[in-house]
């Protein structure tokens, strides 16, 4: 008697400990469901967000006329229609180093990309593509760049223009002319003509795809 007993409480706090197992697992069942969908719900709050803001940025900024054609050595033949605020929600979408917006391009699909200047030795014209979900696909500086950093060189005249297609084919070409001082002996004054030429296109998943020439002795080629 005393042993079925002893077997029967057995058994009672056996069946105590699988029952408050169970309740733990169905408690952190619950848990990591509210988590998650909470998560879930945080994330399509953002990407709502970003949707929004990128209508109401569009909206200020306007499409990019296509063709666009223009001198990136000009810092007046683009002009900026938008200005970030970095108190508000422009954050989610663009990086900290971009100040103004040029324009949206027009007729993408799968994707937004807007073009802006990216400040360093001289406004490099930048274009950005982003998702539908206002994410960072590609960033990419569409000039040919012959005429920054220039030190040594005593510059007549350069040029750096920039042409963005219809199709979305994109193309630079840039010529840079003037003199420096050789480190012969004695000291001669060189006729320098420089130039470099950029092709690209956007693709279809909002990649920028170019390609860089190295620099190309415009002096040889009118000798040629």
């Amino acid at each position: 008697m005393i042993s079925r007993t002893k077997t029967y409480r057995g058994n009672v706090v056996h069946h105590n400990i699988k029952t408050n197992d169970m309740q733990n697992l169905i408690i952190i069942a619950l848990i990591s469901c509210i988590l998650s969908s909470c998560n879930t719900s945080v994330q399509k709050q953002i990407h709502e967000i970003k949707n929004e803001q990128i209508i109401n940025v569009i909206g200020h900024s306007g499409f990019l006329e296509l063709p666009l054609i223009f001198d990136a050595n000009n810092e007046n033949s683009l002009r900026n229609t938008y200005n970030v605020d970095f108190k508000g929600n422009d954050t989610l979408l663009f990086d900290t180093d971009i100040y103004s917006i040029i324009g949206f391009l027009p007729d993408t699909t799968d994707y937004y990309g807007f073009l802006f200047h990216t400040v360093g030795d001289m406004l490099y014209p930048t274009l950005m593509t982003l998702d539908k979900k206002g994410n960072k696909i590609d960033r990419q500086i569409i000039n040919a760049t012959g005429c920054a950093g220039h030190f040594s060189l005593d510059v007549t005249s350069c040029y750096d223009s920039v042409w963005i297609h219809r199709d979305l084919t994109i193309k630079s070409i840039s010529r840079v002319i003037g003199t420096v001082d050789s480190e012969d002996i004695p000291e001669q004054t060189l006729n320098i003509c420089n130039m470099r030429r950029l092709d690209g296109l956007i693709e279809k998943n909002g990649r920028i795809k170019l390609t860089r020439s190295e620099i190309i002795d415009c002096n040889e080629m009118n000798n040629k």
